[in-house]
């Protein structure tokens, strides 16, 4: 799965930080992405003679048999990407990063992974774009695959803290407001499915709304009528967690996350984009994620796909990212979610769409205050014949 971590140019603008070693550029990396990565390939295009930094793509670490289609890939990606924004990367920074398995030693996991790094160089250079460096981050320690000095490299790696400093990259990050939120794993974890025994319950309460949701949609008028209702849950939930609320009993999230199924609900949902309501809403969308249990696995890919609409539509790329790829992961051809992860990857801006939406709830607004109004009208005609 591709990601493109934006980037953070106001953050970096002031002070300007200088990467002149593979120290540098390995304690940048977190700060680059907003978080320490696992088990990934990182791209980092460098643009101009003066090599300032260009766009960023992640994919997650493939397995061994994929890496040739992978390493053509990311550079497919990272030039589209970069001449989207602006023109294609002068050169590149490479980072495979692993945490080694338990009993291995890091130094290990660097040799494994050096093929992947000639596989990657070799791609970027197919397409004219030469790898400034390329560097394998494991166990707290990192290697230069592109260093070919026998005596400059400790074979067992270079710790990425080194002891009694604090690096420039920390410190200007410090100073600017970055911060990193975790590793991608933890921030991964927050998405995961609940465990027992509330998934028993919440499987429970899927087996009884589901027939109950049935026949509805059977009645004359029920899919709307359905919509309608999916509807007031969600604004009722909403109000429920500005309130405080933290949760949903079962059978309100099981009706939830069934009605957000259906595209015109889960679009009006996505209106809860503005203050003060888009903070509780991305609560109400991570606890309906977590509650899809299998064998409903499936359709956390709409409450997902809705934190990573909100995530972005405030700024945090972050959870963008991986809200969406965890959509996608959930169902591969959600079109919702392939949309927002390609806008979100491409450094499009959610200022268009969120006009839309605002226009359409203001529209659905003064509908609803006239409907009041007809039916009065309409019942004193009926009177008066």
């Amino acid at each position: 799965m591709n990601e493109h971590a934006p980037a953070p140019a106001s953050s970096f603008e002031h002070p300007v930080v200088r990467m002149r070693t593979p120290a540098d550029m390995v304690d940048a990396l977190p700060y680059l992405l907003g978080f320490f990565p696992s088990d990934s390939v990182v791209a980092l295009g460098l643009q101009g003679p003066r090599r300032r930094q260009g766009g960023t793509v992640r994919i997650d670490l493939p397995t061994a048999d994929a890496w040739p289609a992978a390493a053509e890939e990311v550079a497919r990606f990272l030039v589209a990407l970069s001449e989207h924004r602006d023109r294609s990367p002068d050169a590149v920074i490479l980072y495979l990063c692993r945490d080694p398995a338990p009993g291995q030693q890091a130094a290990a996991v660097a040799e494994e992974l050096r093929p992947l790094a000639e596989q990657l160089t070799a791609a970027f250079a197919a397409v004219g774009i030469p790898v400034h460096e390329a560097l394998c981050v494991s166990g707290g320690r990192w290697w230069s695959f592109s260093c070919r000095d026998p005596r400059c490299c400790d074979p067992g790696g270079t710790p990425v803290d080194r002891p009694g400093t604090t690096s420039t990259i920390a410190a200007a990050a410090a100073y600017a407001g970055v911060r990193v939120r975790g590793s991608l794993k933890e921030l991964q974890r927050e998405l995961d499915p609940v465990g027992a025994p509330t998934a028993e319950s919440q499987l429970a309460a899927f087996e009884q709304a589901v027939p109950a949701l049935v026949e509805e949609l059977l009645r004359s008028g029920g899919r709307e009528a359905v919509r309608e209702r999916t509807a007031e849950l969600v604004d009722a939930a909403v109000a429920a967690f500005r309130a405080g609320a933290e949760e949903l009993p079962e059978a309100d999230a099981a009706r939830l996350i069934l009605g957000l199924q259906d595209r015109m609900a889960r679009d009006r949902a996505a209106e809860w984009l503005d203050p003060p309501d888009v903070e509780p809403a991305q609560r109400l969308w991570r606890f309906l994620a977590r509650r899809c249990a299998v064998p409903f696995d499936s359709h956390a890919a709409a409450p997902l796909a809705l934190l990573g609409w909100t995530a972005w539509v405030t700024g945090d790329q972050v959870t963008a990212r991986i809200a969406l790829g965890r959509a996608l992961v959930a169902d591969p051809d959600y079109t919702f979610a392939q949309l927002l992860h390609e806008a979100v990857n491409s450094g499009a801006e959610p200022r268009s769409l969120c006009a839309t939406l605002r226009a359409e709830r203001r529209a659905r607004q003064r509908r609803s205050r006239r409907r009041p109004e007809r039916r009065r009208v309409l019942g004193g005609q009926r009177s008066g014949g």
